[in-house]
């Protein structure tokens, strides 16, 4: 009985919402409870984990974001007299550029204004500083580059195909005919 009502408890005190101010989102896009969204602009067949913070971001179709991620957000100014923006009008707030088919793992601070290009992929509790290239793993506070996901040859195949402005079963083809060329090259 005990543990029907604690279950019960649980379950009744679950918040399934989410905050929405100016924000556009594209087809399918998927955001779990407790997601804090503010002038942002989210692509197609994307979502977003709970917990997560994003603000002034534009990111791409078929992205990943993990839960509990950070994503823009106003800077203080550490340069002037004060770093309180009730007192300092020098508070900065650029916007945060996600390419497409981005994996944001969980727990990471991005720092406005940067830049992730298509296809990176980011480890859990990274802090990323700078911008990101496109299809690069990177990890760690600050956030270093770990290696390039494909060789030059195949991103530059990958890029030509523009999967991710495609709806998901044609990306799917449009990828399983890369795969198909690539693994028939390796044999």
């Amino acid at each position: 009985m005990l543990r029907d009502l604690y279950f019960s408890f649980r379950r009744f005190f679950r918040i399934w919402e989410y905050f929405l101010r100016n924000v556009r989102l594209g087809r399918k896009v998927y955001i779990e409870p407790r997601v804090f969204l503010s002038n942002t602009v989210i692509g197609d067949y994307s979502y977003i984990g709970h917990n997560s913070v994003i603000d002034k971001a534009e990111i791409g179709n078929y992205c990943s974001i993990a839960a509990f991620v950070q994503i823009g957000g106003m800077e203080h100014s550490h340069w002037w007299w004060s770093t309180s923006p009730r007192l300092s009008s020098f508070g900065i707030k650029n916007k945060t550029i996600i390419g497409h088919d981005v994996w944001i793992g969980s727990k990471v601070s991005l720092r406005e204004g940067i830049r992730i290009g298509n296809g990176a992929v980011i480890g859990s509790n990274s802090v990323v500083l700078k911008d990101v290239e496109p299809y690069t793993i990177v990890a760690g506070v600050p956030a270093k580059v770990i290696r390039k996901r494909f060789d030059n040859e195949m991103i530059e195949a990958l890029v030509k195909t523009e999967y991710y402005k495609s709806h998901p079963k044609e990306a799917k083809l449009k990828l399983d005919e890369l795969d198909q060329k690539f693994r028939l090259k390796e044999n």
